[in-house]
C-alpha cells in the first residue's frame, strides 16, 4: 500500500467510527422522540444526498454520501414557518407529533437522550473491553540509572546510583516482593513513601540496597531508574522511510553511524537530534547490513522514526463483565475532558491544538492509532478503535450539553425556560436562537478546522 493510500484509508477509519458514534448520538434522540410522542422525519447516517433510503413508521432512514456524522430531524419545521409568517407570538396551531405542541419536559428529555446515549455506549464498551483478555507490556527488569545517559534525561541525579545499584543490574525484589517484570517495579515504586529496599542481580550475585528516593513537586518520588532493553526492533511502520530502505523487524541494531549501541538508551542518544541523513548497522541471520535512510520530521522539526524497539508481552485474563468498571472508566474520562476544558479556557494551557482538534484530525488519528494496532495484531486494533469511539462519544456528549442554541444543551435551556417560566418561546425568538446557533457552529468548525490546518502545516515544514 503507498503513502497516499495509507492516509485515506486512516481517514476512512476514522470518519465512519466518528459518524457511528454521531449515528449512536442521533438514535438516542430517535428513541426518545419516539416515546415522548414527537415524529421524527429524517435519521440518516452520513450527510449530503441520499446514497439509499427506505420509509418505516412515518420515519425517512437515510444514508448519505458522505461519512461526516448524521442527523435526526424533528417534525416541526412547518409549525415554525407558519408562526414566522403570520408573526404569531406563540405556537397557536401545532401538528399532532410536533416538536412545539408536547410538554417542554418531553422535549428536555427528548434533546438529552442524545447525550445520554453517547455516555450509555461509552460504559458498555469500557465494560466490554475491561472483562477481554488482554496482552500487556511485561519488559525484563533490567535496569539502568539515569544519571549515566545525560543526553536523554539532562543532569539528572540519580538516587537508586547514590545507593549502589548501576546499569545492567536487574531487580529481583522490592520490599520482599518477587518481581516479574520492569511494569510491577514501576507500580510497586509509584506506591512506595519514598523508600524502598530493593534486591538486584549483578554477576550472579544478589545485592540489597535501601533507596531514598527524591521528592518532587507534586507529591510523587523519583528513584532515577529507567529500563534497559535490547536493539531488536518490534515492528516497521510499512509506509515509513525506514520500510522503504530496507529496516525490518527482528533486526537488532548494532551501530548508529560509526556509533556501538547495545541497548536502546543508547540507540535513542545516538539518534537524538538527527535530522540528515541516518545509517543502522543491523545484524541478521544471513549477516549484518545497512540501511541508510533520511528520518520523517515532526511539527517541531525533530526526528520522529518509524520503528518500535521490541518489546515483551504477557496475556492477562479478562474480569468478568461489569457495568461498574464501564462507569469508573467512563466518569475518569469525563473528568478528564472537563479538567482540559476548564484548562483550555482558564488560559493556563497555552497550546490548545495538544488537546482540541477538529474532524480531520481526530480522523487521522484514530485511524492511524488503529492501523498501527493491525500491525500488532487485529485484535489490538479492534480494541484501540473501541477505546478510542468511548473516548470520542464522551466528549460529543459533553460538547453537546453545552448550552448553546442549536446545541443539545441550549434546547433543553429553552424547554427549561418554558417550564419555569410556564411561558412558550416566541417563534421569532426561537428562529434567531437558532440562526446564532447556526453561526456558532460554522465558526467553531471553522476554528477547529483552521487548528488542523496550522498543525498539518506545521508537520510540512
Amino acid at each position: 500500500m503507498n503513502a497516499v493510500a495509507a492516509i485515506l484509508l486512516k481517514y476512512l477509519i476514522g470518519l465512519v467510527s466518528i459518524s457511528l458514534v454521531v449515528g449512536i448520538h442521533e438514535a438516542g434522540h430517535l428513541v426518545a422522540a419516539n416515546l415522548q410522542g414527537i415524529e421524527v422525519e429524517v435519521f440518516s447516517f452520513g450527510i449530503g444526498p441520499k446514497l439509499w433510503s427506505c420509509r418505516y413508521k412515518g420515519t425517512e432512514y437515510r444514508i448519505s454520501w458522505l461519512p461526516l456524522g448524521g442527523y435526526c430531524r424533528l417534525k416541526g419545521s412547518d409549525d415554525l414557518s407558519q408562526a414566522l409568517i403570520h408573526n404569531q407570538r406563540t405556537f397557536t396551531h401545532t401538528e399532532e407529533g410536533s416538536l412545539f405542541s408536547v410538554h417542554p419536559i418531553r422535549r428536555m428529555v427528548t434533546y438529552l437522550a442524545g447525550p445520554l446515549a453517547n455516555l450509555i455506549f461509552a460504559i458498555l464498551v469500557y465494560a466490554l473491553l475491561a472483562s477481554l483478555p488482554v496482552a500487556t507490556l511485561s519488559d525484563s527488569a533490567m535496569v539502568a540509572t539515569v544519571n549515566d545517559y545525560p543526553l536523554l534525561f539532562g543532569n539528572q541525579t540519580s538516587p537508586a546510583y547514590e545507593a549502589g545499584i548501576r546499569s545492567g543490574d536487574t531487580i529481583v525484589q522490592i520490599d520482599g516482593i518477587s518481581i516479574e517484570d520492569w511494569q510491577q517495579v514501576q507500580a510497586l515504586l509509584e506506591r512506595t513513601q519514598g523508600e524502598a529496599d530493593i534486591t538486584i542481580q549483578r554477576n550472579q550475585k544478589m545485592l540489597t540496597f535501601t533507596v531514598r528516593a527524591e521528592k518532587m513537586s507534586e507529591g510523587a518520588y523519583r528513584f532515577g531508574l529507567t529500563v534497559l532493553q535490547p536493539t531488536i526492533v518490534g515492528n516497521v511502520r510499512p509506509a515509513s522511510v525506514e520500510a522503504h530502505n530496507g529496516l525490518a523487524e527482528g533486526d537488532r541494531i548494532i551501530k548508529v553511524g560509526s556509533v556501538s549501541v547495545t541497548n536502546q538508551l543508547e540507540l535513542l542518544s545516538a539518534l537524538q537530534s538527527k535530522t540528515d541523513r541516518v545509517s543502522l548497522t543491523v545484524q541478521r541471520a544471513d549477516g549484518t547490513h545497512v540501511v541508510v535512510f533520511r528520518p520523517y520530521l515532526d511539527e517541531q522539526g525533530q526526528p520522529e522514526f518509524g520503528f518500535a524497539i521490541q518489546s515483551r508481552t504477557r496475556q492477562l485474563p479478562g474480569k468478568p463483565f461489569s457495568l461498574a468498571a464501564g462507569w469508573q472508566k467512563t466518569g475518569r474520562i469525563i473528568k478528564e475532558t472537563l479538567a482540559t476544558l476548564t484548562a483550555i479556557f482558564s488560559r493556563s494551557q497555552p497550546d490548545i491544538r495538544s488537546n482540541v482538534t477538529g474532524m480531520a484530525r481526530s480522523a487521522l488519528l484514530i485511524g492511524d492509532i488503529t492501523t498501527l494496532g493491525f500491525e500488532d495484531a487485529p485484535e489490538s486494533a479492534a480494541y484501540a478503535l473501541l477505546y478510542l469511539m468511548g473516548v470520542v462519544s464522551i466528549s460529543l456528549a459533553i460538547a453537546n450539553l453545552v448550552p448553546l442554541p442549536a446545541f443539545d444543551g441550549g434546547q433543553v435551556a429553552i424547554a427549561l425556560g418554558e417550564w419555569i417560566t410556564k411561558r412558550q418561546i416566541r417563534p421569532k425568538t426561537y428562529y434567531v436562537l437558532q440562526l446564532i446557533g447556526i453561526a456558532c457552529v460554522v465558526v467553531l468548525f471553522i476554528a477547529l478546522s483552521w487548528v488542523d490546518i496550522r498543525h498539518f502545516l506545521l508537520i510540512r515544514r
